[in-house]
């Protein structure tokens, strides 16, 4: 059984590049644009990793990382923080 990475980013391109290249190395893609449709999206699927963009409009994505770790059930999912647009201070909140 292939390995699952839920990817959630709103950017449309990254969101087709991450798909792909997960994809033709053999993974298995779970995709959402919104941070609060990731949370349940984690408990259905339980990936085995989870790539997060930090820039969501609905809620950030350093929120609902928190959610993800302070639930019982998910916080053991890796979460990789992405982003296409890094601020100062970024580094540090994440």
């Amino acid at each position: 059984m292939p390995k699952t990475v839920m990817i959630v980013e709103d950017n449309e391109l990254n969101m087709k590049l991450f798909h792909d290249l997960l994809e033709a190395h053999g993974y298995r893609t779970v995709e959402t644009r919104n941070g609060i449709e990731a949370m349940g999206l984690a408990r259905e699927h339980r990936p085995d990793l989870i790539l997060m963009d930090i820039q969501l409009p609905e809620v950030s994505g350093l929120e609902v990382t928190k959610w993800l770790k302070a639930d019982p059930e998910l916080k053991g999912i890796p979460v990789v923080a992405v982003t296409a647009f890094a601020m100062k201070g970024d580094e540090e909140r994440i």
